[in-house]
């Protein structure tokens, strides 16, 4: 068996990305945030559109040779106040992949290519409560459950990127805070 190998995707990637994103729509509806008819609608420009990697969303695919069998998106918010936090989206492996560990080689991908964004503090993910094989995917690559309320169903996940700087500054912050003198009047 080849050695699966994980990469952006790029519009050239459209037709297997599209084949596959419609294939997991199929299977798992509940956990896509469109329907097959919507997905299946868009012209193939659009969605090579979405395969074009920017500063605010990147697809990676994993491949077993030429076969693309799994996906998964990172897409960094815009809004000035909220950019220090990235979505782990449209995470799917194709069922005869599963278990050969290309959903962790797609997760890690992801966070290897957040890591290397200096802003970002975070990247937060939702999964269906039901979802063993997801969470426990998540929760192995460092992910912990958030304390938020979540749809019905739903999970709220996040991970800490290691940020030793902000470590350092966040602490010095809090030292100033903490000797800090005000006066009683």
């Amino acid at each position: 068996m080849p050695a699966i190998t994980v990469r952006p995707l790029a519009p050239d990637d459209v037709a297997a990305y599209r084949a596959l994103r419609l294939a997991g729509i199929a299977e798992l509806p509940a956990v896509f945030c469109t329907t097959h008819a919507a997905e299946s609608g868009l012209p193939l420009a659009q969605i090579a559109q979405r395969l074009r990697a920017t500063s605010h969303q990147i697809i990676f695919g994993a491949f077993n040779a030429e076969q693309l069998i799994a996906l998964a998106g990172l897409r960094r918010e815009p809004i000035a106040v909220v950019h220090d936090k990235a979505s782990l989206w449209g995470v799917y492996v194709a069922p005869q992949a599963r278990g050969r560990g290309a959903g962790r080689q797609l997760v890690q991908a992801a966070i290897a290519h957040a890591c290397a964004i200096p802003e970002l503090g975070r990247v937060r993910l939702a999964v269906a409560q039901d979802n063993h094989a997801a969470l426990t995917l998540y929760l192995g690559c460092g992910f912990t459950l958030e304390d938020c309320p979540a749809p019905d169903g739903m999970l709220q996940m996040q991970l800490w990127l290691p940020r030793p700087a902000r470590a350092s500054a966040e602490s010095s912050v809090f030292m100033k805070i903490n000797t800090l003198q005000i006066s009683a009047k």
